[in-house]
């Protein structure tokens, strides 16, 4: 009786063991059709995607090339990408295995561990916690020193560079997304591991996750044939089309600049290694990779970025943590120099999923994939992903384009503009004259300055567009300091005498 018992439990798992595999094989074909359906529609020009379900990869393949010069390739798993913005949860699971050490605590003040840390209010100095460093309420504008890296200042100098930003809003107010603020986190890290941001990845990250193929941007994106080529990818009337970056030098400069938010260089392959761990609550392979109590902290809300009467969107560690009706999708998107990618966590589904593609501009494909996905496996039909996302990227843009400010007030003598201007950490600007004509010069940007109205003139710096130098007189001087608008307050730099 017992015996037949055994059979019957048997027989039983192996028919379930049997079903489950029949309807992973099944979801496979599906998701497969799906991401065939999504990189057609939106021409990319390669794509690799993983998806994992249940520990186990439900997807992993790659469509397309690495470029489509003669000597591009087709993309595979094992195809290398620049992961842009994704990279930032990487940064905050590194940080978590510091506080695993018992070095650090979330709630520790940063200035405890970085006596030179300093941000523009001095209260806001003493009491900003680890915590706060990657959540974006930092209190200041989007996005704020994007812009300096351009006019040649590096990650060090970008970290120092954050004390002359005056915030916009109040501390912890207000979400406003950053990646600079990602500088400070690494200079934690490197503290307390004593090697650089670049060699704790892959030591105490990507090594027990055997992520074998990923690497930072600083050792993988120059003369390296398995680094899929980035592209511009855009709309040409009812056409999507895709062509080369040229602009690798600025590319390159720019991403190291802010590494740690935004330079990882993965395949497919690895990302998969790197979900399972994330799935897993931070066991990979059966070992514990970071401590359950800083992996459930790292996707804990911190900051509301969005909401509406069915959804809330919060950020975490380096995660928005969308809450729906279907549970939570934790993801992150991620676009810069030609390279776009999302990562994404369904705990509810025991799934995570990850995109990488050689084209910028938009991440509409890559969610149109990962909603379709989630409602192959929760058996739902809410929406045509494609179709909208689709929609919502071809839909003509509705931004009027800005009049420029007429020349209603001359400019003073233009040799009275002429001179060096200093500011402590940024260093100095020149202001010259030559051929009637004023020149702009700071580390290794030169402009040309046109005269847009009174004492304002505005420059070209490649990377970021036409930016405003405005001049400001003193008392009993023509022309005593200026400062360059990059969306950024950063204060007057002031002229030196002769």
């Amino acid at each position: 009786m017992k015996i037949i018992k055994v059979i019957s439990v048997f027989v039983l798992f192996f028919l379930f063991d049997g079903a489950l595999a029949q309807s992973n094989n099944n979801y496979t074909q599906q998701a497969d059709s799906i991401c065939n359906v999504v990189f057609s529609k939106w021409n990319l020009p390669g794509m690799a995607v993983v998806i994992i379900k249940d520990g186990k990869e439900m997807l992993l393949k790659g469509y397309g090339k690495s470029d489509y010069s003669t000597n591009g390739k087709e993309i595979t798993p094992e195809t290398q990408f620049v992961i842009a913005s994704t990279t930032k949860a990487m940064t905050a699971a590194l940080l978590a295995t510091v506080i695993d050490n018992g070095k650090v605590n979330w709630n520790d003040t940063v200035i405890n561990h970085l006596p030179d840390f300093k941000l523009y209010d001095p209260w806001v100095t003493q009491n900003f916690l680890i915590k706060d460093i990657m959540v974006h309420r930092t209190g200041f504008t989007a996005y704020a020193g994007d812009d300096l890296p351009h006019f040649g200042y590096n990650r060090d100098q970008l970290y120092t560079l954050l004390r002359h930003i005056r915030p916009t809003y109040s501390f912890r107010t207000k979400y406003a997304y950053n990646n600079a603020m990602y500088t400070v986190a690494a200079k934690l890290i490197e503290k307390h591991y004593n090697v650089s941001w670049d060699q704790a990845i892959e030591t105490y990250l990507f090594k027990p996750l055997e992520m074998s193929s990923s690497t930072t941007g600083k050792n993988a994106y120059f003369n390296n044939e398995r680094l899929a080529k980035g592209h511009r990818h855009y709309k040409e009337g009812d056409s999507i089309k895709f062509k080369l970056r040229e602009d690798t030098l600025r590319g390159y400069a720019w991403l190291s600049a802010i590494a740690p938010a935004g330079f990882v260089v993965t395949t497919a392959k690895d990302m998969g290694n790197w979900l399972k761990m994330n799935i897993n609550n931070g066991v990979f392979n059966g070992n514990r990779v970071i401590s359950k109590e800083s992996h459930s902290f790292l996707t804990t809300p911190q900051t509301i970025t969005s909401s509406d009467s069915v959804t809330i969107n919060n950020y975490a560690q380096g995660w928005t943590v969308e809450q729906g009706p279907s549970g939570r999708l934790i993801r992150h998107t991620g676009l810069a120099y030609g390279y776009t990618a999302l990562v994404a966590q369904m705990p509810e589904l025991n799934m995570g999923i990850a995109i990488l593609t050689n084209a910028g501009n938009t991440t509409t494909p890559h969610m149109a994939i990962a909603r379709e996905i989630v409602e192959l496996v929760s058996n739902t039909d809410n929406r045509d992903w494609v179709e909208h996302y689709l929609n919502r990227f071809m839909k003509p843009s509705t931004k009027k384009p800005t009049k420029e400010q007429q020349d209603t007030t001359t400019h003073k003598r233009l040799e009275l503009y002429t001179g060096n201007y200093f500011k402590p950490d940024f260093g100095e600007v020149i202001i010259s004259l030559k051929e009637d004509k004023l020149f702009f010069s700071l580390n290794k940007i030169k402009s040309e300055l046109k005269h847009k109205t009174g004492n304002t003139f505005t420059m070209v710096v490649p990377g970021v567009g036409k930016v405003e130098v405005n001049f400001f007189a003193g008392t009993n001087v023509p022309i005593e300091s200026l400062t360059f608008n990059i969306g950024d307050p950063i204060g007057k730099f002031y002229k030196e005498p002769f």
